[in-house]
């Protein structure tokens, strides 16, 4: 055996016990206080919610209707509704009264993260220039987003915006280059318009994941979790899987 396997064996037989030590540190040390667990009543209420508020089999059968032989907005467009779906559930579940709750003082208050998410989709599906018959949009002015019912409209028509922009996005118009996406945060790179599309969807998932603490904290099952059945137990039956028009994996409550 050379050198570098032996030493990389050695390393590891030595940082084991730090790294086991440092992850038990961070889950009981007495000085971390972590929020209750959910109850049954909090659970079966996040999910009344969530069933109200669910638009996944809808957007799946208009985009199947929708993009019929093209296969590159259709996968475009099959991300983006699944992650704009969370965000508006999400923003719908979530009471008034908790729009302005965050997590630590450093973040954004729920409210503020949610309008992110509105400014960063025109800030997205702008990015590329826009497909033939598409009137630019931009986001309405931070200052009259300040009720849950104002914000979760804006957010609504942000995607609204961003669905008709794919809508009229050829397969080729897609796969044009064009010289700056990716935006001025991200880094400016040339490349395909689809990469800008592909990033907004990368950042409504990110968003998404970041206000599922939110939801928690504030007695919330976040949606994509309210929306699809408990695991069942070791050695159980299993239960069904997604439901129709559904992202991503089942995950606890």
């Amino acid at each position: 055996m050379s050198r570098t396997p032996m030493l990389v064996l050695a390393l590891s037989i030595v940082a084991a016990p730090v790294f086991a030590q440092t992850a038990w540190a961070q889950t009981n040390s007495p000085s971390v206080t972590l929020a209750p667990a959910l109850t049954p009543e909090q659970i079966k209420a996040s999910e009344e919610l969530a069933a109200r508020y669910d638009e996944a089999a809808a957007k799946e059968q208009a985009r199947l209707a929708a993009f019929k032989n093209r296969p590159l907005a259709g996968a475009i467009q099959r991300t983006f509704n699944v992650y704009n779906n969370y965000l508006v559930m999400a923003a719908q579940m979530m009471p008034e009264a908790d729009y302005a709750f965050h997590p630590t003082p450093e973040v954004r208050v729920f409210g503020e993260q949610i309008n992110h998410s509105t400014v960063s989709h025109y800030s997205f599906c702008n990015q590329a220039g826009l497909p033939p018959g598409v009137d630019r949009r931009s986001a309405p002015p931070l200052s009259q987003l300040t009720t849950k019912a104002v914000i979760v409209k804006a957010l609504k028509d942000s995607i609204a915006y961003c669905d008709s922009v794919i809508a009229a996005a050829s397969e080729s118009w897609l796969v044009e280059i064009a010289p700056a996406v990716g935006g001025s945060s991200s880094g400016f790179i040339e490349g395909i318009r689809a990469h800008a599309f592909l990033y907004n969807n990368a950042h409504d998932a990110e968003d998404y994941g970041t206000i599922t603490t939110y939801l928690r904290m504030r007695g919330l099952v976040p949606p994509s979790s309210a929306t699809h059945p408990a695991a069942p137990a070791r050695g159980a039956a299993p239960g069904r899987g997604p439901a129709p028009g559904r992202g991503g994996a089942t995950v606890g409550r």
